[in-house]
């Protein structure tokens, strides 16, 4: 081969290296960056992905702990709600059980109050276990008022029921019926004094 073939076929094996090597370098430079760019946008995934769970992470824990301080709140109230109806029981039967000057002395103030809201003129009802007493404290009103014991007893532990002669006006001064008025008053007060919080 002649050097002038020589020469020229260096020269394109040159020029075209050159030209494979620019095209290559052109390759891994735009390989480079695409590379670049999926780590980058990984990345960014990732750490959506890391953010993400966390939010999810803190939203059950969250509500696990919510879910388990409404239970324990729950079950506290139970608690609390027992020992109030136990106090309410224990102060039923006390009342029950009561006798005597203090018990008349109740009675007459059940009748008194019943009398206020009915008028001076009433129907006295009460159960046959209270009918001495009733008697009793409507003898001593005397003129104060014109009260007349029925015969017809009422189911109660104590106190009394009054209504005007027609029955038109029924005022209930039992026992259960005053202990259930002032029951969410009286619970208050006997949580307060069970949670100490008084």
């Amino acid at each position: 081969m002649s050097k002038a073939a020589e020469d020229t076929l260096e020269k394109v094996s040159a020029e075209f290296e050159a030209e494979v090597l620019s095209d290559l370098e052109a390759g891994r430079a735009e390989t480079l960056a695409k590379v670049e760019a999926m780590r980058k946008e990984t990345s960014e995934a990732v750490a959506k992905i890391l953010e993400t769970s966390i939010k999810q992470a803190e939203a059950v824990k969250r509500q696990i702990i919510g879910a388990a301080e409404l239970e324990a709140r729950n079950t506290q109230l139970k608690s609390l709600e027992s020992a109030v109806n136990d106090s309410f029981d224990l102060a039923t039967k006390e009342i029950a059980s009561s006798s005597g000057a203090p018990y008349e002395k109740a009675i007459s103030g059940l009748i008194q109050e019943g009398l206020d809201v009915i008028g001076a003129r009433a129907k006295v009802f009460c159960s046959s276990k209270d009918a001495k007493v009733v008697t009793s404290v409507i003898k001593k009103l005397g003129n104060k008022a014109r009260v007349a014991l029925e015969d017809e007893p009422v189911e109660t532990m104590g106190g009394v029921v009054l209504t005007t002669p027609d029955g038109s006006v029924r005022f209930d001064n039992t026992f259960e019926a005053r202990l259930e008025r002032m029951r969410p008053t009286l619970r208050k007060e006997v949580a307060a004094i069970l949670t100490g919080s008084s």
